[in-house]
């Protein structure tokens, strides 16, 4: 194999790593798919083909992550709907409620991440424990059976939960989104299944209020509001079981022609589904973590997200800061919808300026955070 050759070739000329001749069956699949197919794709052909895995793909990421994000947020729209009354909590159990996902996320990121590393994508999402048993938890907790957990206990080892499970989400769909698509078609994918927090938000506003005209005995409308997000949830997960492929070596709705064009699409992002299996893995690894660690960028990135994200760890206060305002239940059920409306606004402007050229990823960032610190300005 040439492009085995010479991608060794320039691995030991880059980190010195002892190589050795590796057997055909160790080689990675999508190797041995691409094999012999240097010519270039016929761009009608890739487009063709690109149209069929945005298809069957991007449904099914759009409809899990605004799932997800739904899950995570149905706890400050749950504020106005009675759960502090219910639920018998005061602000600080209602804050730690917020506070313990995001510390369960954090712990486990890293085993998470190093599963998705070890593992098929796509089964350690759909077929081992996080979507399918997120959705089971959710659900049981929400049920008529939650009256056994009307405690700040119960509800903090769902939240516990809930953010080991999340876990491996985002960065999966990263990996699996430069699995299927080129380096310029990634900026927009994104995008595509990231502004779905947007609306996740609109869609929670409005259930939210229909919920409020509800009276149910012995069921408030924030239970309700889980029954109904665990449901949805537990229907995609199982769309993810019989649907969703771990790479496009073994994509169902592809032929085996397809899949080999597949590869040979995204060979030139070196990432995705791997074209060589190396020997010394380990070693390779180690060496590739010890220079991310070495690189500033990744630094300033790593520090550009935490500040970031610290408006969206007030998610789940913000309704009960909207209706300190003195809005009504509903008014402030509704005026989360506008939230969800600018986020999907903000989101698809951000990945357009970040496909301009001249622009980027990173200027886009910049120029998005104009608006953000105008109004705080001139709130001053």
């Amino acid at each position: 194999m040439t492009n085995s050759a010479s991608y060794h070739d320039n691995l030991k000329e880059k980190h010195e790593y002892p190589l050795r001749v590796v057997a055909e069956s160790n080689v990675d699949v999508a190797a041995q798919l691409v094999s012999g197919k240097a010519e270039e794709l016929d761009p009608r052909v890739a487009k063709k083909l690109l149209r069929k895995i945005d298809i069957h793909i991007m449904p099914l990421m759009c409809l899990m992550y605004m799932m997800i994000f739904a899950d995570k947020t149905a706890l400050g729209q749950s504020a106005v709907l009675g759960i502090q009354k219910t639920a018998h909590l005061d602000q600080t159990q209602f804050d730690w409620l917020g506070s313990v996902f995001y510390l369960s996320y954090l712990a486990f990121e890293y085993p998470q991440n190093l599963a998705l590393q070890r593992f098929p994508v796509g089964k350690w999402m759909r077929r081992v424990i996080n979507i399918f048993i997120w959705a089971i938890v959710l659900l049981h907790v929400s049920s008529l059976l939650h009256a056994a957990c009307h405690s700040f206990g119960a509800l903090f080892a769902v939240r516990l939960i809930l953010g080991i499970c999340e876990g491996a989400i985002t960065p999966g769909f990263m990996i699996v989104t430069s699995m299927f698509y080129t380096r310029e078609e990634q900026n927009k994918r994104v995008g595509y299944w990231f502004l779905m927090n947007g609306f996740a938000f609109v869609v929670l506003g409005f259930v939210s209020f229909g919920l409020l005209h509800t009276g149910t005995r012995n069921f408030a409308p924030w239970q309700w509001l889980m029954v109904i997000t665990g449901l949805i949830t537990l229907l995609a997960s199982v769309c993810f079981w019989f649907w969703f492929p771990d790479s496009p070596t073994n994509a169902w709705f592809l032929t085996a022609e397809e899949r080999a064009l597949a590869v040979q699409r995204i060979k030139a992002n070196q990432t995705g589904a791997p074209i060589l299996a190396i020997a010394s893995e380990s070693i390779l690894k180690y060496a590739l973590f010890i220079e991310t660690l070495r690189d500033p960028k990744v630094w300033v990135m790593a520090l550009f997200a935490a500040i970031a994200n610290v408006p969206n760890s007030l998610s789940n206060q913000r309704q009960l800061i909207v209706s300190q305002f003195g809005f009504s239940p509903i008014e402030t059920a509704l005026l989360g919808c506008i939230d969800g409306v600018m986020g999907i606004i903000f989101i698809w402007l951000g990945v357009s300026l970040a496909g301009v050229r001249g622009i980027g990823r990173a200027y886009a960032g910049v120029i998005l955070y104009i608006p953000g610190l105008g109004s705080l300005t001139s709130s001053e």
